[in-house]
């Protein structure tokens, strides 16, 4: 008799445990590309020579080798800057996430609005950049005056 209780018990709890489990999954899947991305992106900038100044957007963001973390929801303007080298700039453009297209899964609307709104939608191109500096040339009447 005892055994038969036990045995209740343990099938509400799984049942429970597998509607809960089942709970999260569905509330994930709401907004698939928030859920899974965020709202921000780590990119890795490396430079040969090191310790090259990084500005993203007209901010700085220290030197490198560095991870920074920014917005996925906008396209930025990245500029690598180091006495005696050229400066290098890029875009760093946002391109539709795949995991956007989980929202399919919930019916689109709720998802891809949250998307939408909080940027997650997309991911940031490239996500690794590494540059190697070119040396500043140096004109020659500049030279010849000193």
């Amino acid at each position: 008799m005892m055994y038969d209780f036990d045995n209740k018990i343990k099938k509400e709890i799984m049942k429970s445990l597998i509607y809960l489990i089942a709970f999260v999954f569905i509330i994930g899947l709401n907004s698939c590309a928030t859920f899974i991305n965020s709202t921000t992106q780590e990119i890795e900038i490396k430079t040969t020579p090191e310790n090259a100044s990084i500005t993203i957007d007209g901010k700085k963001f220290g030197l490198t080798p560095q991870i920074v973390n920014i917005d996925r929801g906008k396209n930025h303007v990245l500029k690598i800057e180091l006495d005696g080298y050229d400066t290098y700039e890029t875009q760093l453009t946002r391109k539709i996430s795949f995991w956007l297209w989980g929202n399919v899964l919930n019916g689109f609307i709720p998802g891809m609005t949250i998307d939408m709104l909080t940027g997650s939608m997309y991911k940031l191109f490239p996500e690794n950049i590494s540059v190697e500096l070119q040396k500043a040339k140096v004109d020659e009447n500049v030279r010849k005056r000193r």
